[in-house]
């Protein structure tokens, strides 16, 4: 079973990539580097979790997908979805280039996995 956080979809980071990586951010009392989740793509939580609490996750946040050779989850900005999974807790993250040298990053949600 899996239960979202109540809260709202927020910005944490635009500019430059090598200044992202410098960035600690504090969410709910974690603190979370990029390199904590770069090498996470959603994709990967299906490993972890069971198909219906990522499916929830999927329907719930809009996230779009692109099935090319490598299956990739896609925020509404076509940034890619990461995660950090610590404990029973999954954030969510969108990352990556928004324009030529201009980095995004946003949280997206966060769950609460009781499996």
């Amino acid at each position: 079973m899996i239960k979202k956080n109540e809260i709202t979809r927020q910005k944490l980071f635009d500019g430059d990539e090598q200044e992202c990586l410098k960035e600690i951010f504090e969410i709910e009392n974690q603190k979370i580097r990029l390199i904590d989740f770069y090498n996470s793509p959603l994709r990967d939580l299906k490993k972890e979790i069971d198909d219906e609490s990522f499916d929830t996750i999927i329907s719930e946040c809009h996230f779009n997908v692109r099935n090319n050779f490598i299956e990739t989850y896609l925020s509404e900005e076509g940034l890619e979805i990461h995660y950090v999974k610590n404990n029973d807790s999954i954030y969510l993250f969108s990352y990556g280039e928004f324009q030529p040298g201009r980095y995004m990053l946003f949280l997206e949600g966060i769950y609460h996995y009781m499996g």
